[in-house]
């Protein structure tokens, strides 16, 4: 099962403090204009802002839970606007294979998105796809973990990583982490404890895989695609990236 078919449930709620990155995107649209393609839209956290700012943007994500709870979003959005169409396309599909009307002028993976692809095949399949969406020399941009850190980091049992409210509720969300530094993955677990006022708690039990990308790897899956690697960037400041960042962001090029 895909994860965010139990994650769609509290995706918003515990992400809704999670806007450090949008001044990141909304400057590459107003640098690189539109249409813009954003692989793994999910429930429209990056989606809506860049549809308000005025840009056309299409979305892809696998997940019908989170498209589900975005549909509802853009649904209220064109009640608020006595129906007039400001809506961007949503596609459910697989990077690796989804068809959109093309060429884009950018496009997006953020929040680790490119984490979930768990293979260089996998990875290479998806760049390609992309590829072909795109114009010569529009940029497609990567967001992700920065993988030293998380190589050097040690295994801990349940961490608290958030406590948020979900109506009468608190919802702790417990975390753990089991790497296998040989294939370059984290398996994660998940744990979310929902607590009602008088003590009863319901537990949701989420495990999650995620691949860890280097930089040379990195620009050798991109040029095998047809990309050129332009920048890394550390943080959304675009501040170099260095021992210690707390990001990996990638900017290439379509050749």
């Amino acid at each position: 099962m895909n994860p965010y078919a139990r994650l769609s449930r509290y995706y918003d709620l515990e992400n809704a403090g999670l806007t450090a990155d949008l001044d990141f995107w909304l400057e590459l649209a107003d640098e690189h204009g539109g249409p813009i393609l954003e692989l793994g839209c999910g429930t429209g956290r990056v989606l809506l802002p860049l549809a308000r700012r005025g840009y056309a943007v299409t979305g892809v994500d696998n997940s019908p839970e989170m498209l589900a709870r975005l549909d509802a979003k853009l649904a209220a959005a064109q009640k608020m606007q006595s129906g007039r169409p400001a809506t961007p396309t949503v596609l459910q599909a697989d990077m690796a294979d989804f068809s959109a009307a093309g060429p884009f002028r950018l496009a997006l993976m953020p929040f680790s998105t490119f984490m979930h692809l768990l293979t260089p095949e996998a990875q290479a399949a998806a760049l390609t796809n992309i590829r072909r969406h795109l114009a010569p020399g529009a940029p497609l941009a990567l967001d992700m973990i920065n993988p030293a850190d998380a190589y050097a980091a040690h295994e801990q049992g349940l961490t608290l990583e958030r406590t948020f409210a979900d109506g009468e509720r608190t919802v702790q969300v417990f975390s753990s982490l089991a790497l296998d530094r040989a294939a370059q993955l984290g398996h994660i677990t998940w744990i979310y404890d929902s607590v009602s006022p008088a003590g009863d708690v319901q537990r949701l039990v989420v495990p999650l895989t995620m691949r860890y990308t280097f930089p040379g790897e990195l620009r050798l899956l991109l040029e095998k695609a047809g990309f050129a690697l332009e920048h890394l960037y550390g943080d959304y400041d675009r501040s170099p990236f260095a021992d210690g960042a707390p990001r990996l962001l990638v900017i290439a090029r379509a050749a």
